[in-house]
């Protein structure tokens, strides 16, 4: 198992708040998607993308980053072709709130996994529609399992069902709230330690490469391993 990590350096044309950049860093995705027929089809494709990102770094302090400065951001897949392609595309987009500087292309090699640490927010949805997910750590554990497990099928064509989580805690005090597209979503970070069985460590890496839970492909649950 490897996956495809995209480090995108770019120049922001404006100030953007912390809260804003998932918003504005998927709108730059989305267009250089549209950019090239056979990605826009899969951009407007209700489907799994197995693509993820995280928001801005180096993080300012203040939770605004800043015009005229230059910033880094990671996309990560697991199909080389696609990764190859938007690196093609986003080297030629011109955004409204970026400018692209350069791209560099990595490949990850499955490793050992102790931890996940979420380094985006992770999105929980219900029926409902409800994010807020309390303290209820066993639906939290519970989600992110058969994700991961669905995920795995659809990827690989091989079923995989094992409880790869051996503890999971919470390490935000309340829900993180994030604006996309006229509404809001809620989110949280945990620290999840993984079981040593090889199914389990398939799973997280997996984690790892697509991101944990829902809405991965507007940055949400991009996670980094111990």
């Amino acid at each position: 198992m490897v996956y495809y990590n995209l480090k995108v350096t770019l120049m922001l044309k404006e100030d953007i708040k912390y809260e804003n950049t998932y918003e504005k860093l998927a709108n730059l995705i989305s267009l250089s998607m549209l950019n090239n027929e056979k990605m826009k089809e899969f951009h407007e494709k209700n489907c799994y993308k197995f693509y993820n990102f995280c928001s801005l770094y180096p993080f300012e302090k203040d939770g605004i980053y800043k015009k005229n400065k230059i910033y880094i951001f990671d996309i990560r897949f697991v199909d080389l072709q696609f990764a190859t392609t938007l690196k093609q595309l986003l080297d030629r987009v011109n955004g409204s709130s970026f400018k692209i500087i350069m791209s560099n292309l990595q490949v990850n090699e499955y490793r050992k996994i102790n931890k996940l640490i979420s380094l985006t927010p992770c999105v929980l949805t219900t029926p409902k529609g409800d994010y807020d997910i309390k303290d209820d750590l066993e639906l939290v554990k519970t989600r992110i399992t058969a994700n991961a497990e669905k995920k795995y099928k659809e990827i690989y064509n091989e079923k995989i069902s094992c409880d790869f989580i051996k503890s999971i805690t919470k390490i935000n005090r309340t829900p993180i709230k994030l604006p996309y597209k006229n509404m809001h979503f809620l989110g949280n970070k945990f620290e999840i330690e993984v079981e040593q069985d090889e199914n389990s460590q398939k799973l997280a890496y997996l984690l790892l490469s697509t991101g944990t839970l829902e809405k991965n492909s507007i940055g949400f649950g991009f996670v980094k391993a111990r």
